[in-house]
């Protein structure tokens, strides 16, 4: 019941207030009379309040007559009504340029009675395995090949990253090959091979892409897994050569192209979300280049403790499905003690 809370005062269950109901108002209505001393409006969950109301009793705490209600509690001014800007104020800022549209944001924007905001358009990824060892998933294997895992990875975090991504096969390693997929990649906004961008006799990738007209931005980073990373760009086409392990291959895209997409999105966070834990063993290494070991973070005691895998070879793809964060290891360190708090990037 929508009511008075003057009116009200004093009110209980011994000594309870009698007041006539003038209306019904069904959520969806408004009602037709404001409420004058000693009067109420029997009111549903949702419906504006009759002029010159400001408190609401649940039906619960009343008693209906044959002449009206009688309230058996006092209530405070304002009990049980939700004031108009509670929930957003006029001119107030609610979603940010920048921010992710999630379940709550969709919510908010249908609340406004917006049915169409501006988003970013997804960035064009597109996907090149190269390699003559490489076969595609479901082929008869050969000797001396292995199936193509790198498309698939890289394809799955792209899309997970909000790109349009698709994977465009496999090139062995011949120029005419590796030409054709590059060509067929002319319109897109991000080119991510993997392999062929090391040092040896048949790793084409880095001249064939210069040779195209990519600008070289950078060529080589200090860390492991994932040494040879190959940046290029052509005005706002923009390219990367990862490694070809498998490991390498995944850290290197969330370390690069995860922080372009984010970038091409607009996005005000940039790159995957970094926090800290408690090491639970330590590890040893060499002080040289910056490191990044694959962990299982689970909450013990009350804390966050990460356990870094036994094996850390960049072809031991089966760490990166178990694992859930990677620790980040500074290049000078030779040694993370057990118990320490380390910087972790979440996977």
């Amino acid at each position: 019941f929508a009511v008075k809370a003057a009116d009200i005062f004093g009110a209980s269950a011994k000594n309870p207030v009698s007041l006539q109901v003038l209306e019904d108002i069904p959520a969806g209505k408004v009602g037709k009379f404001p409420l004058k001393k000693g009067t109420a409006a029997r009111i549903m969950t949702g419906a504006p309040l009759p002029r010159r109301a400001d408190t609401v009793v649940m039906v619960e705490e009343t008693e209906s007559t044959r002449d009206g209600v009688l309230i058996h509690r006092t209530h405070p001014l304002g009990t049980h009504v939700a004031p108009a800007g509670e929930d957003i104020k006029k001119g107030e800022l609610v979603l940010r340029a920048g921010n992710t549209i999630g379940a709550a944001a969709m919510g908010m924007i249908a609340a406004m009675g917006r049915s169409k905001v501006k988003v970013a358009i997804k960035p064009k990824v597109r996907i090149v395995s190269t390699g003559s060892e490489i076969l595609q998933p479901g082929k008869t294997w050969k000797p001396g090949h292995i199936f193509d895992a790198n498309g698939y990875s890289l394809a799955g975090l792209a899309a997970q990253w909000g790109a349009d991504a698709r994977f465009l096969g496999i090139a062995p390693d011949r120029k005419g090959a590796l030409e054709r997929k590059i060509a067929r990649a002319a319109d897109v906004d991000l080119l991510i091979l993997s392999g062929g961008v090391s040092v040896g006799d048949y790793d084409l990738v880095q001249d064939i892409l210069v040779d195209a007209g990519f600008k070289r931005i950078f060529y080589k980073v200090s860390i492991k897994p994932g040494k040879p990373v190959f940046a290029g760009n052509q005005g706002k086409r923009f390219v990367l050569g990862l490694p070809g392990h498998p490991v390498s291959c995944m850290v290197t895209f969330l370390l690069f192209a995860g922080l372009m997409i984010d970038t091409m999105l607009g996005k005000e966070n940039i790159g995957p979300r970094r926090g800290q834990a408690f090491l639970a063993s330590r590890i040893r290494m060499k002080p040289d280049r910056r490191k990044f070991f694959r962990g299982m973070l689970r909450e013990t005691d009350g804390r966050l403790a990460v356990t870094p895998f036994h094996a850390q070879e960049s072809s031991v793809l089966k760490s990166m499905v178990n694992a859930n964060v990677l620790i980040d290891s500074p290049e000078w360190a030779t040694e993370l003690k057990a118990g320490s708090l380390v910087d972790i990037i979440y996977l």
